[in-house]
């Protein structure tokens, strides 16, 4: 399983490796989320490819409909939001080189860790929904 993968991962200090199964895990939960109410594909009909689109479209969606709301409750999506900006600041320092390598290290760190804890929760939210809209 892919939680047990991320938890070696930052057990071994291997921190942009968990960050991409992180990453890897919250598209594949966003998306099953979409399906369960609706599909994951734009009013035209076109797949939603991105992590910030799957995320608003979620929210919108959220709004609408009652299970989503029990199943995704509180803050989750906007630590979603935020996690996906430091993920995205991690690559660009990567590519850029606007950080020193000790700085991306630590910053990596902090991103595979958060990450991994969302990682959790939006599976464990996926599961209530599909309990919700099966019940």
């Amino acid at each position: 399983m892919l939680l047990s993968r991320i938890d070696e991962s930052i057990k071994q200090e291997f921190y942009l490796e968990a960050s991409w199964l992180v990453y890897a895990i919250l598209e594949d939960r966003l998306v099953s989320a979409l399906d369960e109410t609706g599909g994951a594909v734009t009013a035209n009909g076109k797949p939603i490819r991105m992590l910030g689109p799957k995320l608003v479209a979620l929210e919108a969606r959220r709004q609408e409909t009652l299970n989503l709301r029990k199943a995704f409750f509180g803050d989750m999506l906007s630590k979603l939001d935020a996690w996906k900006e430091q993920r995205n600041e991690l690559m660009h320092a990567m590519a850029d080189e606007s950080k020193e390598i000790p700085e991306i290290d630590a910053f990596a760190a902090r991103v595979a860790i958060s990450g991994r804890e969302l990682a959790r929760d939006f599976c464990s939210a996926c599961r209530r929904l599909k309990k919700f809209n099966s019940a």
